[in-house]
């Protein structure tokens, strides 16, 4: 009895993984972007919207490319 693993969907650890992988990529660009703006002398609130709005552009690229891999 052998199933064909292409039209099976991911698992949950793999799902979770896919996830996991989406917050930590957004959680690194978030931080990039944050130091970047802090050095080019911009205000810990500069900083702040900067690094908001450069994680959640990260996690949504990131999890579409996942859902288009069929990872989610």
């Amino acid at each position: 009895m052998s199933t064909n693993s292409s039209t099976q969907g991911p698992t949950k650890t793999e799902k979770v993984m896919a996830i996991v992988i989406a917050v930590l990529s957004g959680i690194i660009t978030a931080l990039v972007a944050y130091m970047i703006t802090r050095h080019l002398g911009g205000t810990p609130l500069v900083g702040a919207c900067c690094a908001g709005v450069s994680f959640g552009a990260a996690l949504g690229i990131v999890k579409s490319i996942e859902e288009k891999l069929g990872l989610l």
